[in-house]
């Protein structure tokens, strides 16, 4: 991973703050594409939890075409984003437990009347904050 965290272009940080905020109360989902710690595309994925207000599963089918998508593009996972639209921008004890790829996983929630992201990585049980850069 870069030392100097994620980066992710204005367009993809709108996007994702749109698709958190049209979701809620249900907890939104999705994947960020990049190339050279750079987001390229993001990927709103269906939340197909059985309790999608309170934690979030992605859609296989959706989530394996963006995987052939980006395969295909020559892009690489750069994140993971979810939403906790009733919490905090902090991993619950579900998201640390179910961290399944070496990625930088990006936490949506509101502060006030404002969306915001904290960028973690997940290993092993252990949460470490990611610096996210803007452009």
């Amino acid at each position: 991973m870069n030392p100097h965290g994620v980066g992710l272009r204005r367009e993809h940080v709108t996007a994702m703050r749109a698709h958190v905020a049209r979701e809620a109360p249900r907890e939104a989902c999705g994947l960020v594409a990049g190339r050279d710690g750079w987001s390229v595309h993001v990927y709103p994925i269906p939340n197909v939890a059985a309790h999608p207000e309170q934690r979030y599963r992605m859609d296989p089918t959706a989530q394996w075409r963006a995987f052939r998508d980006m395969d295909a593009r020559g892009w690489d996972l750069l994140a993971i984003y979810h939403s906790h639209p009733c919490g905090y921008p902090y991993p619950s004890s579900i998201d640390v437990a179910e961290a399944a790829y070496p990625v930088v996983y990006l936490i949506w929630a509101p502060v006030g009347s404002t969306w915001v992201v904290r960028g973690y990585r997940l290993d092993g049980g252990r949460v470490r904050p990611v610096p996210i850069r803007w452009e």
